[in-house]
């Protein structure tokens, strides 16, 4: 176990320096381009913006002229199918047809742990945990 503790001491090592230099020249990295990045980000907005003009004014054209699917400009229209309902009525009908039900495993064993019903029973898992402190890995 001594060897592989100080291998571990010496990988940590190792990786500390490095991201230690791959942080600096990121960050430089980050400020050289910053007035790129603010371009970017600028441009990308007005694209999105132009976008959502383009599809409200594809929508109303649509309206003008139902059942036309291809509009000028290579625009086009999807009509698809959506369900609508409530999710508690949904609910309702799973559990009553036993169908389409998952169970939230977080939220049961958050429930179980405080009131454990009759098929739960505790376990154990055992597992070794290592210092984050990597002078103590090379220690006897």
């Amino acid at each position: 176990m001594k060897e592989l503790a100080a291998r571990l001491a010496d990988a940590r090592l190792k990786y500390t320096e490095l991201a230690a230099i791959y942080a600096s020249q990121k960050r430089q990295w980050e400020e050289s381009v910053a007035e790129l990045a603010n371009f970017l980000a600028e441009a990308g907005t007005e694209v999105k913006t132009a976008e959502e003009s383009l599809r409200v004014a594809g929508l109303e054209y649509y309206q003008v002229n139902p059942g036309t699917k291809k509009l000028p400009y290579g625009l086009g229209i999807r009509v698809s199918a959506t369900m609508v309902y409530e999710p508690s009525d949904a609910l309702a009908w799973a559990k009553e047809h036993g169908l389409a039900l998952a169970l939230d495993k977080s939220a049961f064993e958050k429930i179980a742990k405080g009131s454990p019903p009759e098929f739960v029973t505790m376990g154990e898992v055992t597992s070794v945990t290592l210092p984050s402190d990597s002078a103590k890995l090379l220690q006897d």
